[in-house]
């Protein structure tokens, strides 16, 4: 990073050298910690950003920003028309289901020159992969609007650019920079973990230990990374067997990203990981998800079981 060594004027020699020498360990230390950034395996140039999410009142109580109800959060939120002041929408919450059947009647021509030569059954998923956010595309800004409220549980549509997607872990005031590297299926896959009520439980406890003052970790830069994984996954054949043995890929890939989300988050959680660590973590994980796809599915079911129990027992 320097390469010449601070100097001072008008000092002794010894004092320069001790300048020189403690200006030397800050710079290995900045280094260090730039290293500690980058292990994060970040998708293109996103990297988390190493600062506490309470900055404001509103950022204080994690609880209130994911509903506890156990209704969908699919469901569109209901407000009377009269009472909105002027400029204030609400876009209609949408899920992946609905998503999903929009893109496969849409002409993807315009990414296939991009698209990897996959199976068939996988080309949808790989296309999406290529497709970048577009602020003209009013199904992209509905999928990023559900994925806001139904994290922080406000019924109104927030500004499109701003610094308030911090509170959700993005990176900037607009979150398509930090969806480049794996295009609009980053989004998708968030998607999926928010609508799919089967699954909320556990985005619950993703979201609220991403805002613990000890763990807390960009929420949305881990998906996005987790959708990295399991796309990278994906084409390296490790979800062949159990694509082929459902006939289905994106079923397959849908619980595979959520397995990869829990078992970093329970390692996160039971080893009080921090940011520091994330690097070492998320290497690692991947690295043992891609070699142990059965017993990561098998450990997610196991948990959204104990999640189908305690709601169970709470009615």
């Amino acid at each position: 990073m320097v390469s010449q060594p601070l100097r001072f004027r008008d000092v002794s020699s010894s004092s320069c050298y001790c300048c020189e020498k403690e200006s030397l360990k800050y710079i290995c230390q900045v280094e260090d910690y730039a290293a500690a950034q980058e292990e994060w395996e970040a998708v293109q140039c996103v990297e988390p950003i190493l600062r506490s999410p309470y900055k404001e009142d509103l950022h204080k109580s994690p609880k209130k920003f994911i509903n506890g109800s156990s209704s969908s959060p699919a469901k569109s939120p209901s407000m009377s028309p009269q009472a909105l002041a002027p400029n204030v929408r609400i876009t209609p919450h949408t899920d992946f289901d609905e998503v999903w059947d929009f893109f496969t009647r849409q002409d993807m021509s315009h990414v296939m020159g991009t698209v990897m030569i996959m199976a068939n059954r996988a080309s949808w998923v790989t296309k999406l992969s290529q497709c970048q956010f577009d602020n003209s595309e009013p199904i992209h800004l509905q999928i990023l609007q559900t994925v806001y409220k139904v994290l922080t549980g406000t019924k109104i549509d927030c500004p499109r650019f701003g610094n308030h997607w911090d509170v959700i872990g993005f990176q900037g005031v607009d979150p398509a920079t930090d969806l480049r590297g794996v295009g609009l299926l980053g989004l998708v896959h968030a998607l999926h973990l928010l609508t799919y009520e089967a699954v909320l439980p556990l985005a619950r406890d993703i979201f609220r230990l991403s805002h613990d003052q000890h763990s807390q970790f960009p929420f949305m830069v881990l998906s996005i990374n987790v959708t990295r994984i399991s796309l990278q996954t994906l084409r390296e054949g490790h979800l062949n067997k159990e694509c082929n043995s459902r006939g289905n890929v994106r079923h397959v890939l849908n619980e595979y990203f959520t397995a990869v989300m829990f078992h970093i988050y329970w390692i996160w959680k039971t080893e009080c990981k921090t940011i520091k660590d994330s690097g070492f973590l998320i290497k690692d994980a991947e690295a043992y998800c891609k070699r142990n796809v059965k017993t990561v599915l098998q450990k997610l079911q196991a948990q959204l079981r104990k999640y189908s129990h305690q709601e169970a027992e709470m009615l």
